[in-house]
Order: C-alpha cells, then sequence, then structure tokens
C-alpha cells in the first residue's frame, strides 16, 4: 500500500509541477505581450503629439559609448589606436621627368 501511495504522491507532484511551469510561462508570455503593447501605445501617442519618440537614457548612453569607444572606468587602460598615427599632409604637384629604367628621360625616346 505505501509503494501505491508513494507512486501517486510522485505523480500528483509531478503534474503539480508542470502545471506550475506552465501557469508561469504563461504569464511571462502575457508579461511580454503587455510590455510590447504599452510601447507600442507610447511611440503613437508620441507620433500623434508630433513628436520624436526618445529613447531611454541608458540607451542613448549606450550608444554613446559605442560609437565613441569611451567605456566608464577604461580611461586609464586605453591604448593608442592606428588612426592617432595617421598625419594630415598637404598635397602638391611635382613636375620632375620621369626616368624610365634604361636611364633616359622621355624625351630622348624620339
Amino acid at each position: 500500500m505505501t509503494e501505491i501511495k508513494a507512486f501517486f504522491q510522485g505523480l500528483l507532484t509531478a503534474v503539480l509541477k508542470v502545471t506550475l511551469w506552465l501557469i508561469m510561462a504563461v504569464a511571462a508570455v502575457f508579461l511580454l505581450a503587455l510590455a510590447l503593447v504599452l510601447l507600442l501605445l507610447g511611440v503613437l501617442w508620441a507620433l500623434v503629439r508630433g513628436k520624436k519618440p526618445v529613447p531611454p537614457e541608458l540607451v542613448g548612453r549606450f550608444h554613446r559609448f559605442t560609437t565613441e569607444r569611451v567605456w566608464p572606468g577604461t580611461a586609464a587602460r586605453r591604448t593608442t589606436d592606428a588612426s592617432a598615427d595617421v598625419v594630415d599632409v598637404e598635397v602638391r604637384e611635382v613636375n620632375t621627368p620621369r626616368v624610365s629604367t634604361d636611364g633616359r628621360s622621355p624625351k630622348d625616346t624620339d
């Protein structure tokens, strides 16, 4: 009799666990859908008022950090990149005659 009781107790525990997991999954999907609907309503409300929807400050800060490669706390460890070695020079035209490989100038080929 105890074996049958233990079997049904284990079966009931497993069914209860699966049921709770399903309830939690449904609740998570519902909350995600609710967040998406509220986000879309916020964007539509901003567009109706004629204002551009602004991303949260955290998103803007992260975008600035990635484009400028300036992460907080890394200023001391910063190394020089290859772009720091580039120097702009002024272009000028050089009017010297070309010399061919045999040592003659192009005017001597006639």
